[in-house]
């Protein structure tokens, strides 16, 4: 009953607070990171955790979990080595935060590119590469951006059937907006999705697998976004 009412209080906040936008907000620039800033900003009256507990949506159910892992290829999946397994490790306060300890199954793949995606809404995919780069805390950092991505899962579906990169670099900043309030929330610093991030470019950029830059916002403009959401978040 409680998130029943936080939910309606969070829906009708939002609703006022579009319509009664001033005008001098109307005269921000509307780019990317301006967009997803002015989505937290109208959330900045309640409580982080509760905003996050607000807007998660429902899981999955079972049988669409399993259809989703029967869809997946029978080869390419390896098993992590006994240090790749302890930084696998540091993910789980992540998932059990958003109550997706027993949703996500996670699977280290076999592929050239340093990626962490969420497949699905049902698998954390998680390559080689990346596993080697990334730091536990980078990791674990990482994972939180893309819990972010079960939130907005239907604005990037939309935003990439249309091709509007501009669409999808303010979803990727909104999941880092997630992926912030998420570590704040835990007590951790959110510094390590800014590093991680960068390893996982650079080493895409080196090996040149960079195929779907263009879906991404730009390491700065990510750092910006992130120092300006740190200082208007919800307390």
């Amino acid at each position: 009953m409680l998130m029943q009412i936080l939910g309606h209080a969070l829906v009708v906040w939002c609703v006022v607070a579009n319509a009664s936008l001033s005008a001098e907000s109307r005269r921000r620039p509307d780019t990317p990171s301006d967009r997803a800033l002015r989505f937290f900003e109208r959330l900045s009256a309640i409580n982080s955790g509760e905003v996050l507990r607000a807007l998660r949506p429902a899981p999955l159910d079972v049988d669409a979990r399993q259809g989703v892992l029967a869809t997946l290829p029978s080869t390419g999946e390896l098993n992590p080595s006994s240090t790749e397994t302890e930084k696998l490790a540091q993910m789980k306060d992540v998932l059990v935060y958003h109550d997706r300890q027993h949703v996500f199954q996670t699977k280290v793949i076999d592929v050239r590119q340093a990626f962490v995606g969420l497949h699905a809404r049902s698998v954390l995919l998680i390559s080689r590469p990346a596993l080697r780069l990334l730091s536990g805390t980078e990791l674990r950092a990482l994972v939180a951006h893309e819990v972010g991505h079960e939130y907005f899962w239907d604005d990037y579906a939309h935003a990439r059937a249309a091709r509007d990169a501009s669409r999808l670099h303010e979803v990727e900043l909104k999941c880092d907006g997630i992926g912030v309030l998420t570590l704040l929330e835990l007590g951790l610093d959110p510094a390590p999705l800014g590093a991680g991030t960068r390893k996982l470019t650079r080493y895409n950029e080196e090996v040149g697998a960079m195929a779907n830059e263009k879906a991404y916002p730009g390491l700065i403009e990510r750092a910006r976004f992130a120092r300006d959401l740190v200082a208007v978040r919800p307390r």
